[in-house]
């Protein structure tokens, strides 16, 4: 069965988005997303695919779960209509699936992901879109790297994988 990862970053009060978009600049963190979904099957829901405007990331296989029949998605976006399906996708690819978002995405896939891979943003930044705080009794944390704030990143940051007990 394909691996399956979470992926997002966060304020210290567990915001994930504002107005439909990340309101930050974190150069590391967008590199690091990079590194852990090019060439993997990227899944999002609808208001992520939307913040994209319209360009699929390119090097994965963009996923759009929805419930939706009728929604249009861009070129280079694939509608699928359930987990299992997405899973299946990945699997039969040879791929992880990389759960991208948005809030309903995660949250049906925490309870089954097998890996979180959660950037930390040193501010009290205020969204409108806030993750719960992850569970240590489920998973076990391990930073991987961190950084200051500088000319490319907003905020000082540190990336944390979390792998399930």
């Amino acid at each position: 069965m394909a691996e399956k990862i979470l992926i997002w970053a966060q304020t210290n009060n567990g915001t994930i988005a504002l107005n439909g978009s990340i309101p930050w600049r974190q150069k590391a963190d967008m590199k690091f997303f990079k590194e852990q979904t090019i060439h993997q099957v990227a899944l999002m829901g609808r208001n992520t695919m939307l913040s994209f405007g319209g360009r699929a990331l390119p090097e994965r296989i963009n996923m759009v779960l929805t419930h939706d029949e009728m929604l249009d998605v861009p070129a280079g976006f694939e509608k699928v209509y359930t987990m299992a399906e997405a899973e299946q996708i990945a699997d039969e690819k040879g791929m992880k699936l990389a759960v991208i978002g948005g809030k309903a995405i995660y949250d049906s896939y925490l309870p089954v992901a097998d890996i979180l891979y959660v950037t930390y943003l040193d501010t009290d930044f205020m969204g409108d879109v806030l993750m719960p705080p992850v569970d240590q009794t489920v998973w076990i944390a391990e930073e991987i790297a961190s950084g200051r704030a500088d000319a490319d990143n907003d905020y000082d940051w540190r990336i944390v994988k979390y792998t399930r007990q």
